[in-house]
């Protein structure tokens, strides 16, 4: 498994402007020399401005040839974080860039193309032209998530509290796993679930109550307060998961929010009500969400997403051999389930840690596990997950 997140960097940094899950805001400037040379640098925003031109010490295109392949730049220390520029010639005048960050396996991650990304060669010579911003991701730190729906608190731990009063409670809970991790570090997130199911036909015949656009503006707006990430979860009913994922885009479009699927009430195929058995969906089906969030992410020159589905028995994921990973998302399987230890961590070897997941996730129950797993034991598992989700 190769996670794409950000290492540490040792090296002297820049100063930068972080985004909420401690995102990196960058661009990309080029300009062409008189002798048919263009030379590549890297801006990051701060205080609400552009800082300082970082300037690699290999950072220039030689002049124009036949190939068009793909150049890297050396490395540009940022501040826990190393990045590179890479660019290549389309024509004669015009140049496209991206940037690629190293990888926790040491390698360099996929190129992160910015929406604005064909830059032109100015009458003028010398002068900076800039594409349009990119984000980098958290530095593969851990994430440690309290999961529920405003206002229910039998349904998890957001249940209890405005947001801002629980995104105090999970600073705590991240303080803590951030001693255990070392430099890796931790960040928190609201796992927000924005499609319930229902028990009572809705009039849509979906059997899924879906959380107005307001609320959970609510909740976008208190991740990006309080530097964290946000997962919106739908428990589908008998939707199918793409329609409601495009709902949800104008979210979608936050490089801090990710997306979350929960299968147990897609229950339509059994033609039964949500809650009367463990529902299911299908590889295709994920494979379909895969490729719009794909899609969304180099539109919009987004950094790496994440998608993930809960599962804590094989029916709730059919045919996971055909899922396919896509440029720019990373598929987390949740292992969902109520349980001692031993049995949660059977189920997070069965389904969790094995392919098609990227990123192991674990979720713990505050009052139905028996007993609750510490931090320290969490950190004993292995491999450690990298998202724990609180319920």
């Amino acid at each position: 498994m190769v996670s794409m997140a950000l290492v540490w960097a040792t090296p002297p940094a820049a100063a930068q402007q972080e985004v909420p899950g401690g995102g990196i805001e960058t661009r990309v400037g080029a300009r062409f020399l008189d002798d048919g040379r263009v030379e590549v640098a890297m801006q990051v925003r701060s205080g609400g401005a552009w800082g300082e031109s970082l300037l690699p010490a290999r950072r220039f295109m030689p002049a124009p040839g036949r190939h068009s392949r793909w150049l890297s730049t050396s490395p540009v220390a940022l501040e826990g974080a190393e990045a590179r520029i890479v660019a290549r010639r389309l024509a004669d005048g015009l140049v496209t860039v991206a940037i690629r960050a190293r990888a926790l396996d040491g390698g360099w991650g996929e190129r992160l193309l910015p929406r604005q990304r064909l830059l032109y060669a100015s009458s003028q010579r010398g002068v900076w032209l800039w594409s349009s911003p990119v984000t980098l991701e958290p530095l593969g730190a851990q994430v440690i998530a309290f999961y529920g729906h405003p206002g229910v608190p039998a349904m998890g731990q957001l249940g209890h509290g405005t947001p801002a009063q629980i995104a105090e409670q999970i600073a705590v809970w991240t303080r803590h796993y951030d001693r255990l991790n070392g430099p890796r570090g931790a960040i928190g997130a609201f796992h927000l679930i924005t499609g319930v199911a229902q028990a009572s036909p809705t009039s849509d015949g979906d059997w899924l109550y879906r959380l107005s656009h307001d609320r959970i503006a609510e909740y976008v707006d208190a991740a990006r307060e309080h530097g964290l990430l946000l997962f919106i979860d739908t428990q589908i009913g008998w939707s199918d998961p793409l329609t409601e994922v495009r709902l949800l885009e104008d979210f979608l479009r936050e490089p801090f929010v990710h997306m979350a699927l929960d299968p147990e009430f897609a229950t339509e195929p059994l033609n039964v009500r949500p809650g009367l058995a463990i529902g299911g969906i299908t590889g295709g089906q994920v494979n379909e969400v895969l490729q719009y969030l794909s899609a969304l992410v180099r539109e919009a020159g987004l950094p790496t997403k994440t998608l993930m589905v809960h599962q804590f028995v094989g029916r709730m994921l059919h045919d996971r051999d055909v899922i396919e990973p896509q440029p720019g998302i990373r598929l987390s399987i949740d292992m969902d389930g109520i349980g001692t230890p031993g049995g949660k961590l059977k189920g997070y070897r069965l389904f969790a840690i094995t392919e098609p997941s990227q990123l192991p996730a674990f979720k713990l129950f505050f009052h139905q596990d028996t007993p609750l797993m510490t931090p320290e034991e969490v950190m004993e598992m292995d491999p450690v997950p990298d998202v724990v989700i609180y319920q």
